[in-house]
């Protein structure tokens, strides 16, 4: 596994932990925010993750 790998899955691992939490938990702006742009962030990283390692080949 490479490290694009890792980050992905523990980004998935983190968004199918919020099925404990609870609804009122869930409707609040700063997380929904907050996992709105923890997305944007790992999405971003694992794309130029991709492009460098192709570059490198």
């Amino acid at each position: 596994m490479d490290l694009t790998q890792v980050g992905l899955g523990l980004a998935l691992l983190a968004v199918s932990s919020l099925t404990f939490v609870g609804p009122a938990v869930l409707e609040s702006d700063l997380l929904g925010y907050a996992l709105t742009g923890s997305a944007l962030v790992v999405g971003t990283c694992a794309l130029f993750a991709d492009i460098v390692r192709e570059q490198r080949v």
